[in-house]
């Protein structure tokens, strides 16, 4: 009986040691990075950027065409690339994932997805090459040769429907659809119909949610999937294997919950600036990441004192379970959809902050290490 009970209560506190070590998750701050600017080194319109394992910054100049590099330090590196449509160009590029020395490219202008090396002298080589249309964001599934990706909604000819979450091997070409739009507006929304929302009539009859912006984020880790719309806290988990999908979110008292009222769907269907004005009143999710540990997004608030938008932190393990919320110490932004960096191996999360002076603009790679 005394052995049942030593063992019991030594259980007991494995459970309690590992709850406390988990849920004690912490969030340092640890320091920031401002990118030098330069001839040939302005960075025009960012989307995306990744940190080395030996700390060079890349950023992906969706204007300009092309990548600049910086090192550890901020200071101008390198460019790779140029505007075009020739070898080697980009129209309008997105800097989407960095693991192991490659680069997970996406061109909004030629349709296309790309996979680079990328050597320690800084110099790119394209290894792989696909068509895929309206990616939004994309992860690189190690070990494998398969891309994750998040896209608008779009009808494959090989689909049934649209999907917004699917896997697709960069050999071959094969897609693994995962989660289809439906899904993503809630449990039990009806598919919609985007052959009548197209089609001229009035536009007060354009469902609520398509009013929203479109914007989705997804990750993974061992075989699950993540995913999450920027107008709704709610992670929706999915098995790579079985397409079994569960949900599990905390709207906390910061959590502002866009919604749409007749007044912003007037605003949105006259594209005025009241648009962006009901849009500051909400809160907008804009990175979800995942580790072996747990599964962290960052949504946004707009701060009227400041005119910028400000960073939390939420964190939860692998089961759902709502860890700790925080907000990212000294980091902001002009956008509410910031780029970030998650570095798995390093579990650091990067946050690239851009303010102006003068006709000046300033970049600026705050880092946080979570332990």
């Amino acid at each position: 009986m005394k052995k049942t009970r030593v063992f019991v209560f030594s259980a007991f506190l494995f459970v309690l040691f590992a709850a406390k070590s988990l849920t004690g998750i912490d969030i340092i701050y640890e320091g920031k990075t401002r990118l030098e600017q330069r001839e040939g080194f302005f960075i025009d319109f960012p989307r995306g950027f990744v940190v080395t394992e030996k700390g060079f910054v890349i950023v992906s100049d969706a204007r300009a065409g092309d990548f600049k590099i910086f090192d550890a330090e901020g200071q101008a590196a390198r460019v790779f690339g140029r505007k075009g449509y020739g070898p080697g160009d980009f129209v309008e590029p997105w800097l989407q994932d960095y693991k192991n020395g490659k680069l997970l490219i996406s061109d909004m202008g030629t349709k296309k997805l790309f996979i680079y090396n990328i050597d320690k002298d800084l110099n790119f080589q394209q290894i792989k090459q696909t068509i895929v249309t309206s990616v939004l964001e994309a992860r690189l599934i190690d070990e494998k040769d398969k891309v994750l990706i998040a896209r608008l909604p779009i009808t494959d000819k090989n689909a049934d429907k649209a999907y917004v979450l699917f896997a697709i091997d960069m050999t071959n070409g094969s897609r693994d659809y995962l989660l289809p739009y439906e899904l993503q507006l809630g449990e039990g929304v009806k598919p919609i119909d985007f052959k009548k929302i197209n089609s001229k009539g009035n536009p007060w009859d354009i469902p609520d949610l398509i009013i929203l912006p479109p914007w989705i984020y997804c990750d993974y880790y061992g075989n699950d999937a993540y995913f999450i719309w920027t107008a709704n806290l709610d992670i929706i988990k999915i098995d790579l294997t079985t397409k079994v999908h569960t949900r599990f979110s905390q709207k906390t008292e910061r959590y502002i919950q866009p919604k749409v009222s007749s007044e912003y769907k007037k605003a949105y269907i006259e594209h005025n600036e009241e648009y962006r004005n009901w849009n500051k009143k909400m809160s907008w999710v804009c990175k979800i990441f995942a580790n072996s540990d747990i599964v962290g997004i960052v949504y946004t608030n707009f701060d009227n004192k400041t005119s910028r938008w400000n960073s939390f932190l939420q964190i939860y393990d692998h089961k759902g379970t709502f860890l700790k919320e925080a907000p990212l110490e000294n980091f902001s932004s002009t956008y509410e959809r910031p780029d970030i960096y998650y570095d798995r191996d390093k579990k650091t999360l990067y946050c690239l902050s851009e303010e102006s002076i003068g006709t000046e603009g300033i970049y600026t790679v705050y880092k946080y290490r979570l332990s």
